[in-house]
């Protein structure tokens, strides 16, 4: 019998495809930033959080047992230092109470960030740091877990303008609403459709990145140049304000002063 632990990491994985495909065909066919009422980005953080949530080990407080994954989050700051903002932006968030909060108001400062699959990557890259936090067998320490993280990478595309003030993120209950995503036979054209509009978007995407890349370059390369030629400009202007300083008698052609040409010439005549 296949194990059941796999069998929920790969459910959990190919829900978060479903999820990602989803919020990226909606949100380009909306044309617009997305907010917190737009119901796939809602059940985009709802499979984000069972992700995140899958094989974490329970830690003891004083409180008693707390069982959240704010304290991997945590991690990132200190593995990308940009991410530093977000974690004061969370603990300064007036209302949130919990762990749990935390943790969400963070996915979605870094959603808005366009860097969750960054950190996703650069946490789950750091398993001897996750192995306080989660099982062996969690989803986050597993192959499953890096699958997500590069799919994330395709949210970039889309822009998300939350604002988190007032909104009760220590209470959300998060369900999966499966009928997001169970459609009829008549939704497989306009998948396949979706697919294309995607794949063309990251190409573009990559495209673009690629030719900044180059341009950079470009840049760096021509800004070598003028720091050689101010080099060179400047040697030549101390040169030149050397030789007004101590003026060199002028010679001829054949190594001799002017004068003593001269009386050379007559001796000669």
């Amino acid at each position: 019998p296949k194990d059941p632990i796999a069998i929920e990491r790969l459910n959990l994985m190919n829900m978060a495809k479903l999820s990602i495909k989803g919020l990226i065909e909606s949100a380009l066919n909306l044309g617009r930033s997305l907010d917190s009422d737009y119901a796939p980005l809602q059940q985009f953080f709802v499979v984000m959080e069972h992700c995140l949530k899958h094989g974490l080990k329970v830690k003891k407080t004083f409180l008693g047992q707390n069982k959240s994954f704010w304290g991997a989050l945590e991690l990132v700051e200190k593995l990308c230092p940009e991410a530093g903002e977000i974690t004061v932006s969370v603990k300064d968030l007036p209302g949130l109470k919990t762990p749990i909060g935390r943790g969400r108001a963070w996915l979605r400062l870094a959603l808005m960030q366009k860097k969750l699959s960054d950190y996703m990557k650069a946490l789950i890259n750091r398993k001897d740091l996750l192995s306080e936090f989660y099982e062996p067998n969690a989803l986050m320490m597993e192959e499953e877990g890096a699958v997500i993280a590069g799919l994330l990478v395709g949210l970039n595309v889309i822009d998300v303008n939350l604002c988190m003030k007032g909104e009760d993120l220590d209470t959300q209950v998060g369900v999966i609403d499966f009928s997001l995503y169970l459609k009829d036979g008549g939704h497989s054209s306009k998948s396949t459709e979706g697919d294309g509009q995607i794949t063309a978007i990251l190409d573009q995407k990559n495209y673009v990145e690629e030719l900044n890349r180059h341009l950079s370059a470009t840049v760096n390369n021509l800004q070598a140049k003028v720091d050689a030629l101010e080099k060179s400009n400047t040697k030549l202007t101390e040169e030149v304000s050397e030789s007004w300083r101590n003026p060199q008698p002028c010679s001829s052609a054949y190594g001799l002063p002017y004068k003593d040409l001269q009386t050379e010439y007559l001796r000669e005549s």
